[in-house]
């Protein structure tokens, strides 16, 4: 009986996200509030967390009580620190204070890599998913205005390894230094500066530098690499997402009179699309909402360019300006090792 009690939870939240919450996303494009009833009304049963059926949550509660006491799978996450302390969790999130030097629009991977240079964080084991919590504070308050999600994350020098060659003079690097990170304010993926034995000694010479403790430089862990999956953004209480799904096949272009120089454009395996469930509203205290499911062209393209888009941000799409604005929660799938 114990047995079975156990794996109801299990089982009738599988059940419920199959066929009341995931098969009508994927056929209808939304999903009812009497759906999200019964899914909450699960949880609530499920979990110690008071107000599931009737208060407003973050999305990280929500995420927990399902991966936690609804699936009961184990963290997503595992952190070591300089103490070789570990820690789980089932979500990133970035706290920092604002840096004054940094750019007006950062990247998630820089904000990562800070967040972790700063609190001598390395992950114990290499994720397959990661779910990165932008900084801002509630739903009114952010640190910064626009934040770019990086559309890569390499996660190499963040699982306890460092850069491949040496920053001066590209030398194997048997040398470490997070110190000289901090100081120069280096925008490189990785928590610490790698140098040979000659470079190293040469650097920390300097006056400004003598103070700083360099460490002996273990093997990179090269090859981590996660790619943007989704991104859940929040304007007040309003969430939308932004989802990276497989594109339809191409259409076969019909033959052109005169056009035989004329080749398809190439294809990418992915697309972008936007999903709002209250995009427009129909009736007043009595009515319902109105889902909007629409493409987002060229969103790829501008999340490859941050440089663009840091210059052009004005001009760019209605889309690109709300992502950078209003992300909150950014989804980064594993890719195969490189």
């Amino acid at each position: 009986s114990s047995g079975i009690n156990a794996e109801w939870p299990l089982r009738s939240g599988q059940k419920i996200l199959r066929e009341s919450v995931v098969n009508p996303l994927r056929e209808c494009g939304f999903v009812g509030a009497d759906h999200m009833r019964i899914l909450r009304d699960l949880m609530s049963k499920s979990s110690t967390l008071v107000g599931l059926e009737d208060e407003e949550k973050e999305p990280e509660e929500l995420l927990n009580v399902l991966f936690t006491e609804i699936f009961n799978i184990k963290p997503l996450l595992s952190f070591r620190d300089g103490a070789n302390e570990i820690s789980h969790v089932n979500l990133c999130q970035i706290l920092l204070e604002r840096d004054p030097h940094s750019s007006t629009m950062p990247h998630t991977q820089d904000l990562l890599t800070r967040y972790f240079v700063s609190q001598n964080l390395f992950f114990h084991t290499q994720p397959d998913l990661l779910l990165l919590q932008v900084p801002r504070s509630g739903k009114d308050f952010k640190l910064y205005d626009t934040v770019l999600p990086s559309a890569e994350l390499q996660l190499g020098g963040l699982c306890g390894g460092v850069w491949g060659s040496c920053y001066i003079c590209n030398k194997k690097p048997f040398m470490k230094c997070p110190q000289c990170y901090i100081n120069q304010e280096f925008k490189h993926k990785y928590s610490a500066v790698p140098y040979c034995a000659s470079c190293c000694t040469l650097v920390h010479s300097h006056p400004d530098r003598q103070s700083h403790v360099p460490e002996s430089a273990t093997n990179p862990t090269r090859g981590i690499r996660m790619v943007l999956s989704a991104v859940l953004c929040i304007h007040t209480s309003h969430y939308v997402t932004y989802c990276r799904v497989p594109a339809p096949p191409p259409l076969v272009p019909e033959e052109i009179a005169g056009s035989s120089t004329i080749s398809p454009s190439p294809h990418s395996p992915y697309c972008w699309v936007f999903f709002d469930s209250m995009a427009d509203r129909e009736g007043g205290m009595g009515g319902y909402n109105i889902p909007q499911v629409a493409e987002c062209p060229q969103l790829e393209d501008w999340l490859q360019n941050p440089a663009k888009l840091l210059h052009e941000k004005d001009r760019a799409p209605d889309f690109v300006k709300r992502l950078i604005s209003d992300a909150l929660l950014c989804f980064y799938i594993r890719e195969k090792d490189t």
